[in-house]
């Protein structure tokens, strides 16, 4: 068990990072990149509980669309901050790389630039994780006053609203000095299609002046803790809010999750039922291990359950490769302009973006899954009983290119990966499998050598 002394901030902060108002383009670059940062930090750990649960469907009464299906849509919305983050970054002369070993956060960690300690683990779904890390995460931001003024953070930020509302002021401020060269904004680079949430909203955005600029934070302010807190909803798009179309924010999400109302199985409930005459009926709902899974916690493939199991070793190297393969999918694609934003649907580039979504739910989902249902060999005490353990994906970054595959192309080592572990996992083969799904996948240049084309 790791002690709480040991544990580290997930990222180091960029050099130009200052805090308190931001005045300069490089304090607000790196600001753009803390962001990136805190969003990617968020992905894994929702991801991890998400594919804890067992009960993937939702129950016929439950008044919500389920646990599962909300945490998958949060953390679609966080994929899109991500995105966001990193148009916004291009747009004022800046980017960053998502497939690198110092930007892929390494659980557990400590929320960076966070006022007051919050510890991220990987770990399954309970209500002790939803209300002491996620509702944390996602807390909206308070009204905070000294003497009648606005209280200046010169040390962290209270909320991550808080943090982008300080980055939204910079903006303005630099726009009204004229600091921003909006003809530069390189939207040709920027994210701006293929994406899919049928369990969230939002849309991507090109930021071409301020006021996209300002769209695009309000996206990631609105579907975190929400602009008005007492309300609880906001705009399924809200950069162009409609009436009648609106979500609850990740925050409420959250509070409904960890109060059973969003379902977890279809014996969903709160409390013991008796049928008459009958037995008592257990309890399930996201305390229960018979609902979610009882996965190790902060998983890593060096860890000597995992190095002592070839057949989970190679099942847990592949998923932390297909992971860094995925997200250098999104570097490529961020290397190559579009040549006409409105009719370009057959390029390298129109390609890249759709298999990076494909590449999430027909890759990394199937082998995650596959994990969390392959026994570690140790036991967990959960709810006063000792419980079976079994693994999960611990997203690390998977170097390409070394040992014996020095200079081999990264498709060709994940081909080879993904046969390996089919050696002890044959359910990755199939007709429409992971096997088939990889081999799909396009050739990408070497991890850090991309460059803008």
């Amino acid at each position: 068990m790791t002690s709480t002394s040991s544990i580290s901030p997930l990222f180091t902060n960029p050099s130009d990072f200052k805090k308190g108002e931001i005045k300069t383009l490089a304090n607000l670059r790196a600001h753009l990149k803390v962001a990136a940062r805190v969003e990617m930090c968020t992905i894994p750990l929702y991801l991890y509980s998400a594919y804890s649960i067992k009960t993937k469907g939702y129950s016929q009464w439950s008044p919500g669309i389920g646990a599962f299906r909300t945490i998958l849509g949060i953390a679609i919305e966080e994929m899109l901050h991500l995105c966001l983050a990193r148009n916004l970054l291009i747009a004022v002369g800046g980017d960053i790389t998502f497939c690198a070993a110092d930007f892929i956060p390494e659980y557990p960690g400590v929320l960076p630039h966070h006022q007051g300690r919050l510890e991220l683990h990987l770990e399954r779904l309970s209500k002790d994780l939803v209300e002491k890390t996620f509702m944390p995460l996602e807390l909206p931001e308070p009204r905070l006053m000294v003497s009648g003024e606005e209280e200046e953070h010169v040390e962290d930020y209270g909320t991550l609203g808080e943090f982008y509302r300080r980055i939204k002021e910079g903006f303005k401020l630099l726009d009204k000095k004229e600091k921003i060269d909006w003809s530069k904004c390189r939207k040709e680079f920027q994210y701006h299609r293929a994406y899919w949430n049928q369990n969230g909203g939002g849309t991507t955005l090109l930021v071409t002046d301020l006021d996209s600029a300002l769209k695009a934070l309000d996206t990631i302010i609105d579907q975190g803790e929400g602009a008005d807190p007492e309300k609880g909803t906001v705009p399924r798009n809200p950069a162009n809010p409609q009436p009648g179309l609106e979500e609850y924010t990740h925050f409420e999400k959250f509070k409904r999750i960890a109060a059973y109302i969003e379902g977890i199985g279809v014996v969903d409930g709160t409390r013991e039922q008796k049928v008459k005459g009958g037995p008592e009926v257990p309890i399930v709902n996201i305390d229960s291990t018979l609902a979610v899974a009882v996965l190790a916690r902060d998983p890593h493939v060096g860890d000597k359950y995992v190095q002592d199991s070839v057949r989970l070793r190679a099942l847990m190297t592949l998923f932390n490769a297909a992971f860094t393969y995925t997200l250098a999918l999104l570097d490529e694609l961020y290397s190559r302009k579009v040549d006409d934003l409105r009719t370009d649907f057959t390029s390298r580039r129109y390609h890249l973006e759709r298999t990076f979504i494909a590449s999430m739910q027909g890759v990394l989902y199937p082998i995650a899954d596959l994990l969390t249902r392959t026994p570690t060999g140790r036991t967990r005490m959960i709810n006063g009983k000792e419980e079976p353990e079994y693994a999960g994906p611990a997203f690390e970054y998977y170097q390409y290119g070394v040992g014996i595959y020095g200079g081999t192309a990264m498709h060709a080592e994940l081909v080879d990966l993904c046969r390996q572990a089919m050696t002890y996992f044959p359910q990755l083969g199939g007709e429409d499998g992971v096997q088939r799904q990889i081999g799909l996948l396009p050739e990408l240049t070497p991890v850090g050598a991309a460059v803008l084309v």
